[in-house]
């Protein structure tokens, strides 16, 4: 999927334009960026040029938030087993002494 992904980039029109003029290419991640703020200039404008902005605005944030994905943090520790958590006989000793 990754690769197809690539590949489609290759026939985005900014991209297009970089190859046809025999300069480097721009990078996915790079792309990729543009891509997302062309489609968030759109969605702006179609809400402040709608006849009830409030309502449309609405209407893009509850399909944008049912697309995203949810990704669970494991730098949080979420859903991990910790195990044993009383202190050891050796740490006992040590906060004793």
């Amino acid at each position: 999927m990754s690769l197809l992904y690539d590949h489609m980039l290759l026939l985005h029109p900014e991209q297009s334009v970089h190859l046809e003029n025999k300069q480097p290419g721009l990078p996915v991640g790079c792309l990729t960026e543009r891509i997302k703020t062309e489609a968030l200039i759109k969605t702006l404008e179609a809400v402040v040029t709608a006849d009830e902005p409030k309502q449309q605005l609405e209407a893009f944030t509850a399909a944008i938030i049912s697309v995203l994905p949810e990704r669970r943090s494991k730098k949080h520790l979420v859903g991990l087993d910790l195990g044993k958590q009383e202190p050891s006989e050796s740490l006992k000793y040590r906060a004793a002494a």
